[in-house]
């Protein structure tokens, strides 16, 4: 039933004139919401619809996922349960409105609720549905709701009340900056780059995120200004790491930090790991903490794991990390990443039968063989070993990133005749990285790259397996841009540090820094991160060769204990002597064979 329906019907329905102030004194006092018709022409735009069906409402522009009701009723019940009943609440992108609805129907002490909402549709739906008693109003309650963008919104002063508890309650839209660029969006902030990336961090994608932790971002220093209150936003998990991780470095004094996974599939049919992120600021008496303790909505008192700040470490489990935090410091060996080209349709071939290359466009490519070589991709690296064969091989235009291509033309000419072919795919790549370069350049590419012996990971991938990578036919492989490695001229170094890696030692260690719903788990900073010499001085030589029984890998006979002391002392003293030494390939056929 309509409230105060002979009023509304007297207002939209009958030929009589109002004053602007009048009516919204009438609105105000059947719903709550100030200012209900900010004109008189939008006055006259209720009159027309008022009486019609549902607007269409939603844009793929905005990151739209309207919260279901059912989910915004949980969130304001563990915030409860969490000591959490304000007076003022802030919804920054209402959008239908389910979170105040929710938080009318679950807070007892609210005296003012202020949203912020770009779609105008939804405004329109909102105020509609307050009319209709949908949405639950009591008396002096006060409800002020604006068309605006976020971005160029600012928020009041008297909202930040040191004397009322504050709440900031919503779900942001699930977009990145770049996603908003091709759709040519206004809805996006004046900077995308705002973490201060430079540089080749800035160029490669680092500066490219989610709205929703900018917006985030901005929501805590407001509550910082405020002095205190609570945030609770959902978003995806990657985000509420992020805004963990920064905590460190800014001015936001927070007391409580919780994360309540829900089933993102389930609620919005989005293939994400997501989470309601609670972040309390300035609550008295609490000192300000770095960590944040993880929970599932489902069973909120149940807590599964800590991750943030061990001192000056970013971990992912606080208490795993304690347990192997000794091996935390820095690689003696450098990680590198694999070939970066962005033209796998010209570049990546498939070898078919009777030794026949067919490229991405599914041509039959006649090219001399020496720079073609096998390649390993993160689905490749499943194993500890690689048989001797690929899916995939690739052309390998450079020895060293920048390197004149030209001498292709030469030495080559039906691979500078292929390349030349297709040089508009190389043209029409889009990262700046390639600019100013030779015609047909790769990134990712070094000395390292042609080594004969790798261990490698998939950065991809939630298990942190380590494979062996040993040359095909004499030639090294090579791995793309998604995998991470290590380089060796020797094949007993190579397996000593492959047993290293996969030892429980440093197992433990991974899963403790490493979180597995992020898209790239393993990355150079956490690789780095593996002390390979104290791990190899806290495992012994009867350890590792009992991990080798694990795997189908070849281990030289004969192996002593000054072997490994030889390789720990070289790692302490002579870790360039692991790939700039003299090459074993006296034992590769050995190896191979085996």
């Amino acid at each position: 039933m309509m409230s105060n329906k002979g009023n509304l019907d007297r207002i939209f329905h009958q030929d009589i004139s109002f004053d602007l102030n009048e009516i919204n004194n009438m609105m105000l006092s059947i719903c709550g919401i100030k200012n209900f018709f900010k004109d008189e022409q939008e006055f006259k735009v209720w009159k027309e619809w008022y009486h019609d069906g549902e607007l269409n409402v939603g844009a793929r522009e905005f990151g739209d996922f309207q919260t279901p009701i059912d989910l915004a009723d949980r969130v304001c019940k563990v915030l409860i349960a969490n000591n959490v009943n304000p007076s003022i609440i802030i919804e920054p992108t209402f959008g239908k409105g389910n979170f105040i609805h929710a938080s009318l129907n679950n807070f007892s002490k609210v005296k003012k609720v202020y949203g912020v909402e770009i779609q105008k549709p939804y405004l329109f739906y909102f105020k509609k549905s307050c009319l209709e008693g949908k949405i639950p109003y009591r008396e002096g309650i006060t409800i002020e709701v604006y068309h605006d963008d976020f971005f160029k919104h600012e928020f009041p002063n008297y909202l930040l009340d040191e004397n009322e508890e504050l709440l900031i309650i919503g779900n942001p839209p699930w977009i990145t900056v770049a996603e908003l660029s091709r759709l040519s969006s206004t809805n996006i902030p004046e900077k995308s780059n705002i973490k201060g990336y430079s540089g080749l961090d800035a160029i490669t994608g680092k500066s490219n995120f989610d709205i929703s932790e900018y917006i985030i971002i901005k929501l805590l220093d407001l509550l910082t200004t405020a002095k205190k209150g609570t945030l609770a936003m959902l978003c995806k998990n990657s985000i509420a790491k992020n805004i963990v991780y920064s905590i460190p470095n800014s001015k936001w004094n927070v007391t409580t930090l919780k994360m309540f996974n829900f089933d993102a599939k389930k609620e919005f049919d989005v293939v994400t790991d997501a989470s309601l992120l609670l972040v309390k600021i300035g609550e008295e008496g609490k000192d300000p903490i770095h960590t944040c303790d993880v929970f599932n909505l489902d069973e909120p008192e149940k807590k599964l794991r800590t991750f943030g700040w061990v001192n000056d470490k970013f971990v992912a489990d606080v208490e795993k990390y304690r347990n192997s935090s000794n091996i935390d410091n820095v690689s003696p060996l450098e990680w590198r990443s694999g070939v970066k080209h962005d033209c796998s349709k010209v570049i990546e071939l498939t070898l078919q039968k009777d030794n026949i290359l067919v490229n991405g466009l599914k041509e039959v490519v006649d090219i001399e063989n020496e720079l073609v070589y096998n390649l390993l991709k993160s689905s490749d690296l499943k194993k500890e070993t690689i048989p001797n064969h690929t899916r995939k091989k690739i052309i390998i235009t450079q020895n060293k990133v920048g390197q004149d291509t030209s001498y292709i033309k030469e030495k080559f000419p039906k691979l500078w005749n292929y390349l030349n072919t297709h040089k508009e795919f190389f043209d029409k790549r889009k990262s700046s990285i390639y600019k100013g370069k030779p015609d047909f350049s790769i990134f990712g590419i070094g000395d390292y790259s042609f080594a004969p012996y790798k261990v490698a990971i998939s950065g991809m991938y939630k298990e942190s397996n380590f494979s062996l990578v040993i040359p095909i036919k004499d030639k090294p492989v090579m791995l793309d841009d998604t995998c991470y490695f290590l380089s060796f001229n020797r094949y007993l170094d190579a397996v000593f540090t492959f047993l290293i890696l996969n030892s429980d030692l440093v197992q433990n260690f991974l899963k403790s820094l490493t979180f597995v719903d992020s898209k790239r788990p393993y990355t150079k900073d956490v690789l780095m991160r593996i002390d390979l010499l104290e791990a190899s001085k806290q495992l012994s030589l009867d350890e590792l060769l009992s991990y080798a029984n694990k795997f189908d890998i070849y281990i030289p006979f004969g192996i002593t204990e000054e072997d490994y002391m030889d390789y720990i002392e070289r790692l302490q003293f002579q870790p360039e002597s692991f790939f700039h030494g003299e090459v074993d390939s006296a034992n590769l056929q050995e190896i191979t064979q085996q």
